[in-house]
This record gives C-alpha cells, sequence and structure tokens, in this order.
C-alpha cells in the first residue's frame, strides 16, 4: 500500500509506461462502480478539443467564481505536479486528500489487476477526480477530457452543456486521418439534453458536429456564426474585444492572455455561461476574462532578456504561436528552443517554426515519451540551427544570445514545458 505523493507519482510512471493509452470506457465503468459511482452525483460542463481546452475552462471558471458558484476543474496535463488536475476553486487537492482518495481505489486497482483489466493512469486519476469532487459539496464541475471524447475516459458522464474548442490534425493513429474523423471522435461528449458551444468553424468538422448535435435534437452554437468576436484591439500587455450573442452583446472584454486564439476561447466561455447557465451577469463576465490566467500558455516569463514560454505541443499550436508572436511583437525577432514527444507531429511543428525564426536551438528531456534530440535536429531545415542535449544548458545559451529586440520562445511539450517553467522561475529567483 503506497502512503506518500513519492510513492504515487512513482505508481503512476510505471503506470503509465506499462499500460500506455488503452482507448474505451469499461474499465473506467466498472472501476466507478465499485466506488460507488460518485461521477452521478455531480453537475457537469464537459469540454474536448484539439488545443484550447484548458484556456476555455480557465475563463469559465473564473467567470463562475466571480459569481459566487462553487466550481471543481479537472484538467490534464499538469504543468507542476498532479494535484493542479483536481480543483476546487482555485485550491489544488492536498497532499493528505490525494494519498486518501488514492488508497479508496487501491483495492479496486489491485482487483481489476488480477482481472487482466487493470485501469491506466488517466482512468484512475479520472476516478479519482469524481470521489474528490463528490465529497466537496461542489456547484458543477468543469470536466475537460483527456485525447478525442467519443471514447476518452471521462465521457461517462452526463453534462448539461457540452464544448467543442478546436479540431486540428492530431493523435492520427487514435483518432483519424481526417478532420471530419477527429471532429467525430470529439463530437461523442454530445448528449441529449446539453446545448452545444462549438469553436469550429472549417467546413467538414464543423458539419460534423452539427450533424451530431441535430440528430441528438440540442441547440447548436457556432463562434463566428451564432456568436461573433469583434472590435478586437491588441497591445504588446493585453487585448480586448466584444462579444455578441442573440439579444446579448458585452462591450470592451479585457483579458490579460494574448492572442486571437484567447479572444475566441473567452467568447467559447462568455457562450457557455449565457447558454447554459441563468443568472451570470456583465460584471461577472468581465471580471472573470480580465483575471483568468493559464501558466505555460504564451507566458510571459521574463523581460531582459525577454522569454516566453508556450506549450504549442502539435503543428496547429504552432501556427497560433507564430500569428501571436506577430501581432503582439512585430518588430522583434525570434530565436525558439524547442523539444517535443516522439509521438506528436514533431516534423509538421519544426517545419512551422522555420517560418521566420533566426535560431532554432534542438533539445530533449528525460521522459520514455520524448524524443531524442538528434531525430528533431535531422528533422529540421531551418539554416541557423543547433542540437543541445541538456535542455537546462539549451535555455541558458538562448538567453545569453538573446538581446534587444528579441525573445527567447520556448516550446513544444507541455511536459517539457513544466520542467522549463520551474528552472526558470528559480533561476530568476
Amino acid at each position: 500500500m503506497v502512503t506518500t505523493m513519492k510513492e504515487i507519482n512513482q505508481f503512476f510512471e510505471r503506470r503509465q509506461v506499462r499500460l500506455g493509452m488503452n482507448f474505451g470506457l469499461s474499465r473506467m465503468e466498472t472501476l466507478l462502480t465499485e466506488l460507488g459511482d460518485p461521477h452521478k452525483e455531480l453537475k457537469y460542463i464537459h469540454i474536448a478539443g484539439s488545443n484550447g481546452k484548458g484556456s476555455t475552462l480557465q475563463y469559465i471558471k473564473e467567470i463562475l467564481l466571480a459569481q459566487g458558484i462553487r466550481v471543481a476543474s479537472f484538467t490534464s496535463p499538469y504543468l507542476i505536479r498532479m494535484n493542479e488536475q483536481l480543483k476546487v476553486n482555485e485550491d489544488e487537492i492536498s497532499d493528505q486528500d490525494f494519498i486518501d482518495v488514492f488508497r479508496k481505489l487501491w483495492p479496486i486497482i489491485h482487483e481489476m489487476d488480477s482481472k487482466g483489466i487493470g485501469p491506466t493512469q488517466f482512468e484512475i486519476l479520472t476516478a479519482m477526480a469524481f470521489s474528490y469532487f463528490s465529497k466537496k459539496e461542489v456547484d458543477l464541475v468543469l470536466m475537460e477530457t483527456g485525447l478525442g471524447g467519443r471514447l476518452d475516459t471521462t465521457n461517462v458522464i452526463q453534462p448539461f452543456l457540452s464544448i467543442i474548442t478546436s479540431i486540428s490534425l492530431e493523435h492520427t493513429n487514435i483518432l483519424g486521418n481526417t478532420l471530419g474523423e477527429i471532429a467525430f471522435e470529439k463530437a461523442g461528449i454530445i448528449k441529449s439534453g446539453a446545448p452545444v458551444i462549438s469553436g469550429v468553424t472549417a467546413g467538414e468538422p464543423a458539419k460534423v458536429i452539427e450533424e451530431k448535435a441535430s440528430a441528438l435534437g440540442v441547440p447548436y452554437y457556432q463562434l463566428g456564426k451564432d456568436f461573433r468576436v469583434c472590435n478586437m484591439k491588441r497591445s504588446e500587455r493585453g487585448q480586448s474585444f466584444s462579444f455578441a450573442l442573440a439579444d446579448r452583446s458585452i462591450e470592451n472584454v479585457e483579458m490579460r492572455m494574448l492572442g486571437r486564439h484567447q479572444m475566441e476561447n473567452a467568447a467559447l466561455a462568455i457562450a457557455a455561461v449565457t447558454v447554459g447557465m441563468e443568472n451570470i451577469d456583465e460584471k461577472s463576465i468581465l471580471k472573470g476574462i480580465g483575471a483568468a490566467k493559464w501558466d505555460g500558455r504564451f507566458e510571459k516569463i521574463s523581460d531582459a532578456p525577454l522569454v516566453i514560454i508556450d506549450g504549442a505541443h502539435n503543428p496547429a499550436g504552432i501556427d497560433v504561436l507564430k500569428e501571436t508572436l506577430k501581432v503582439h511583437y512585430p518588430d522583434y525577432k525570434y530565436r525558439f528552443v524547442f523539444s517535443s514527444f516522439k509521438d506528436k507531429n514533431y516534423s509538421e511543428m519544426l517545419h512551422g517554426l522555420e517560418t521566420g525564426a533566426m535560431e532554432i536551438i534542438i533539445t530533449e528531456f528525460d521522459h520514455e515519451r520524448a524524443a531524442d534530440a538528434k531525430t528533431l535536429y535531422e528533422k529540421c531545415n531551418h539554416p541557423n540551427k543547433s542540437i543541445n542535449k541538456d535542455w537546462q544548458a539549451a535555455i541558458t545559451e538562448g538567453k545569453r544570445k538573446t538581446g534587444d529586440k528579441e525573445i527567447l520562445v520556448i516550446t513544444g511539450s507541455l511536459h517539457f514545458l513544466s520542467l522549463v517553467r520551474e528552472f526558470l522561475i528559480r533561476e530568476d529567483a
């Protein structure tokens, strides 16, 4: 029996290596049945998408907190430690509560293992969230999918509102080779009785989502069609926009997070609370959007030199990162430090970075899924590329080189960013 957070972390790491990702809902349903189905006691907003899930969730959370609503949230992956993934309001689950909930699941895990149907690391963590939140007397739960939607571990819930943030080519070996196929998997979270808020605007995937909503007879609201972002204003330090949906319009919504994509994520959040909840006032919306932040997403870490970290973990994320840099820092040159998981489309990510980069520094980090620096280096075609297998040394080198009107941008895997962020903050302390 595990008794410390260190032991639980080691258990999860071994579990991830041994079982990896194994999609389907049968193990999760067995696990929850043995727990007494704690997920059935809760009220949910369910969020899927290729990018933007965490930011959209954070905007909704801050709006609800401003309104005085007690809200739990389940997100993945974590940036620094597992506790971040289970929160009530802004408070992470404590180490002791994490241990207590895990120990409650331990005999069930052991029994399922003995039958050859052992739950995965993510299934265990999701079940822990349900068990923990059911005891905390929350008003609702914001639940982010792990991967996909239809067969995702979280898709055992019955939400009162579903959100699909974006669709891009990702995990094609699992989700499908076209945007339409991936949209079909994401649309699997749509349930009877739950309106759908969608940030998907491209023709094929948008049609798939709309048809699923229509087949279930649920209201469907699409960005750019049923609700809009307009009057966008940007500066280096922030941005603002106006929002319109039916007879509701809100002017000058100010926000801290940068990029057009963040305005669209914020609009999804406003549409969600407008459609799905009663009596959410404009003051709470403005306060919540203005307060929201999401570590590791276009986050400025220092000014001298100017260092930005961004968890652009797929080609679409890289495109958004480049657009945000050009909009908010148009007169700067960009030096990138890059590393990635080997199961990501790192070739396309690197090709995306090559356009406009003054230099790309390739590195690697210690993780069983991490791509080695040599492989990444060989896939990179930038004329000014370098390799340093020691990621801390690579960042130190990048900072030393970065001068006036230049930015050091560190990007790739979110797990890589978790190591980087802690290193940079500690270094600057």
